[in-house]
């Protein structure tokens, strides 16, 4: 679905992506996977976002508020760094720790407390992957 998502429905979205998400890629064991994705973000322009000091600070807010666990600051940096910079949409495969309804909720009043835009969070599929089978 991943795939067919990037092959079918990028072209209609200006793509962005945390550089802790870049990490998380080089970090990857599975070469083909990794190379894989490498080639999806290229192929479709996709913008690296970096962290910075507003990010870190509210990362740590998300942490301390007890919207995403303490033990995930790789994930709070990830919503953090595409809320900083304004991104309408995020979409991420992290149904533990981001894409679940109570950490939106307090994501969202956190982003509201701190005069941020509440970014809207699911999967690829609600951005029209369903068409193409679930995750």
């Amino acid at each position: 679905m991943t795939q067919n998502w990037f092959l079918n429905e990028a072209q209609n979205y200006d793509l962005y992506m945390s550089v802790i998400a870049v990490e998380e890629i080089d970090a990857m064991l599975n070469l083909e996977k990794k190379e894989n994705i490498k080639n999806l973000m290229v192929e479709n322009d996709t913008k690296i976002l970096d962290l910075n000091e507003k990010a870190e600070k509210l990362s740590k807010e998300y942490m301390s508020q007890g919207a995403i666990p303490e033990s995930e600051p790789e994930d709070a940096m990830h919503v953090a760094i595409a809320t900083v910079n304004e991104i309408e949409l995020l979409a991420s495969w992290n149904f533990k720790h981001i894409v679940s309804i109570n950490p939106i909720k307090k994501i969202h009043e956190i982003n509201r407390e701190h005069d941020y835009i509440v970014i809207e969070i699911g999967s690829l599929e609600i951005y029209g992957g369903a068409k193409y089978g679930n995750l």
